[in-house]
């Protein structure tokens, strides 16, 4: 275990002076020190594959917004191995921290790897009310992880009050007047995924749309800021970034994929897409998905074909769709030496086609659902099977878009993975 403080001068005055007196206190007297209330504990929580202690390094942002909210910093690092024990006692002692990171789920709800089997800390599913999700707000401490609040801490207000920043992103400058009113309308529609608010969701949806599916279906929401980011798209086809800040009780844990947590807060990313309809701007896709709206890790975005859209020119004609030829109910196998299949399909033979999408859903027909855009040049033909996830049966399409912003949609084919 590694431990490191983070205070100012005239704090660790304090903390000195605090001691001295627990150091001195008659027998009988309790055997730990009561949590000061402008302390907020963090324990990161190393990976049960390498079996490494994580260096306890609070990044300087988060410190720097811990400090102006009144707050200081107490982090300490574990290795997996016998972290469930560990956070066992606290939890009877009532010590446990207000910020729990790791960069493995199999610290919640254990695992198996080549260095034996490691306990979760919700092993007996007694936990999972007390910890709170931390979506994006706290992603500097644990990037390619999950930071999660334990409600029962002594300080829990104190680290919420860390994770509900307001929505926060690089705003656009300027936005063409054309899509003001599709700006209005995103906004709207971001709200309304947030919170599932399925009656507005369902009145401003193109009719096209093809998942009808908002955020957190199993918890009830309260959204308290939407921001938009950025803003692309012409006067027909527009694409807009967002930001929601929002805080989300669960009201059953185990309903969507055995969840171990009883709340979600923090802010979520947007990517939503709305087309224009005979002067109505419609919400065509939305999506809180990674891949799409966490730079890191965004594997595509508008921009590598929407600077091609034409403004204000009519359009032509239709474009012709795309023709999916890999079967409908086929999960492509891949071929020999290779690690995984592809989703292939013949482009649209239009001449003024400037771009593709190509649309996977997950939860069509269920309580829950996803959406994952991939943007792709106008003769790209393909898509592999390692850019998406399992999760039961499952849905794509190819968009077409001319230049003039005009979308034709192939087939629907669908598989289960």
């Amino acid at each position: 275990m590694r431990r490191i403080r983070l205070a100012s001068s005239t704090k660790i005055v304090l903390s000195c002076i605090f001691l001295t007196l627990f150091l001195h206190a008659p027998a009988g007297a309790a055997t730990r020190s009561k949590v000061p209330g402008d302390l907020i504990r963090i324990w990161i929580v190393g990976s049960p594959h390498t079996g490494e202690l994580p260096p306890p390094v609070v990044p300087l942002e988060l410190k720097q917004r811990t400090e102006r909210l009144g707050y200081t910093i107490d982090v300490e690092s574990f290795r997996a191995s016998g972290f469930a024990a560990t956070f066992r006692q606290a939890l009877q002692d009532h010590t446990e921290p207000e910020i729990l990171a790791f960069d493995n789920f199999g610290v919640i709800i254990g695992i198996q790897t080549r260095l034996g089997w490691f306990e979760g800390i919700d092993s007996d599913r007694q936990v999972a009310s007390s910890l709170a999700m931390v979506h994006e707000t706290m992603t500097s401490l644990q990037p390619r992880g999950w930071v999660m609040l334990m409600r029962s801490a002594v300080n829990y207000e104190a680290a919420r009050a860390l994770s509900m920043q307001p929505a926060d992103c690089e705003a656009s400058e300027t936005i063409d007047p054309a899509l003001l009113q599709a700006q209005e309308k995103a906004v709207s529609a971001t709200r309304a995924y947030l919170n599932c608010d399925q009656s507005t969701l369902s009145e401003i949806s193109d009719e096209a749309r093809l998942l009808q599916q908002c955020m957190l279906p199993q918890s009830d929401t309260k959204v308290l800021s939407v921001k938009v980011c950025r803003v692309s798209g012409n006067d027909k086809l527009a694409f807009f970034s967002l930001t929601g800040g929002f805080s989300a009780e669960t009201r059953d844990p185990n309903t969507i994929f055995r969840v171990r947590h009883g709340m979600d807060l923090g802010q979520h990313s947007i990517l939503a897409v709305l087309r224009n309809q005979n002067g109505t701007w419609r919400l065509l896709a939305i999506t809180h998905d990674p891949v799409n709206t966490w730079a890191p890790i965004s594997l595509t975005t508008p921009n590598t074909f929407v600077n091609s859209l034409q403004h204000g020119e009519p359009s032509v004609i239709t474009p012709q769709p795309g023709r999916p030829l890999t079967p409908d109910g086929i999960y492509p196998r891949p071929q020999r030496g290779q690690r995984f299949g592809d989703f292939i399909w013949e482009p649209s033979q239009s001449t003024d086609v400037i771009g593709q999408v190509v649309e996977f859903t997950w939860g069509k027909g269920t309580n829950w659902g996803l959406t994952r855009l991939f943007f792709l040049p106008a003769r790209e033909n393909k898509v592999s099977s390692g850019l998406l996830m399992s999760g039961g049966t499952q849905v794509w399409r190819v968009w077409t878009v001319s230049k003039s912003g005009d979308v034709a949609f192939s087939e629907q084919h669908s598989f289960v993975h």
